[in-house]
């Protein structure tokens, strides 16, 4: 009765190690998938950006896109990314100039894997000197459902020059630069589907500060989303004062969906 007894043991066992390869092998499988769609995920929305970028600055213009299908979910977000800009001395004088969501656009795809957080294009400072630095943030990460989440949206940008003077007091032009999506649909989108970005229009608010004392320089301080950063700027002055135009410059893009 021993041997059928051990050979019935073998057979078990056997099963069991056969089941467990499959298992595993299944997961791996499952992984390798779940990385290629993160992968190409991250590739279409790098494309994306680029067109938002093109059609950016550029009123009247516009271009579609057929965005693929990654087993995940498009989402265009008008109403996300509050920014909130103050312009001071960080001593007696501080004015708030800007305080408004500009949105952001989101691919969402299921995924149980921890993984670091980390930007395709850019970083996470809230504001930069356009001279060095893009102004776009596309980051990865995994949000608060454990989903591996891919968002695209646009920091301000701040840049000066000295103009000429006035009475006496150099004339400084500060300008900020902000691309807004919140003239955008709000878009949850599964599947394949068409995409259209526009530029709406550029509008502009200019704003004049006359300083009775030297001053040598002045901050501009963002908030976006409760990440504060700030950019110093260097201001040409006198012993009369100085005058500071601030002027906000603000691109609307429009994002929709389109009919195949």
């Amino acid at each position: 009765m021993s041997l059928p007894v051990t050979f019935l043991m073998l057979f078990v066992s056997l099963i069991v190690l056969i089941s467990a390869t499959y298992y595993f092998s299944i997961i791996r499988i499952n992984m390798k998938t779940q990385a290629f769609k993160a992968s190409g995920a991250e590739q279409e929305m790098l494309s994306l950006e680029k067109i938002v970028s093109f059609v950016a600055w550029s009123p009247g213009s516009s271009h579609s896109y057929e965005f693929g299908n990654f087993g995940g979910e498009f989402q265009v977000e008008p109403i996300a990314r509050r920014l909130v800009l103050n312009f001071t001395d960080d001593s007696s004088f501080k004015v708030v100039f800007f305080n408004s969501s500009i949105g952001k656009i989101v691919y969402q795809l299921p995924s149980s894997e921890t993984q670091d957080s980390f930007f395709l294009v850019g970083d996470n400072r809230a504001i930069v000197n356009q001279s060095w630095f893009t102004t776009t943030q596309l980051s990865v990460s995994q949000n608060i459902e454990n989903h591996h989440e891919i968002a695209l949206s646009y920091r301000p940008s701040v840049s000066s020059a000295v103009t000429g003077a006035s009475d006496g007091k150099p004339i400084n032009n500060l300008r900020v630069r902000i691309v807004n999506f919140n003239s955008s649909q709000s878009v949850t989108q599964l599947g394949s589907f068409r995409l259209k970005a526009s530029c709406l229009g550029i509008a502009s608010n200019w704003q004049s500060y006359n300083f009775s004392n030297p001053i040598t320089s002045l901050l501009i301080k963002a908030s976006l989303d409760g990440r504060g950063d700030e950019v110093s700027l260097p201001i040409a002055g006198s012993p009369q004062g100085a005058i500071v135009n601030l002027e906000t410059i603000i691109c609307h893009v429009k994002m929709e969906t389109l009919r195949w």
